[in-house]
């Protein structure tokens, strides 16, 4: 399944900053990011490189 995370304050993708800030409070390594995931009841996590994974405030971000 294909999805778009979009920032609820810009209205756009994530901005590299903003998926820093995710992965920095998620203790992710932050040059490795590989990318979002959506579960199945609809959790948004951010992983690393590493298998590492972050939640994602869904009230900052949406999936569509």
């Amino acid at each position: 399944m294909m999805f778009t995370v979009i920032d609820t304050k810009t209205g756009k993708e994530p901005a590299q900053k903003a998926i820093e800030n995710i992965a920095k409070k998620g203790g992710l390594m932050i040059y490795d990011i590989d990318q979002f995931y959506l579960g199945e009841d609809g959790t948004l996590v951010l992983a690393d490189d590493c298998g590492k994974m972050a939640h994602v405030d869904m009230e900052r971000f949406e999936v569509r």
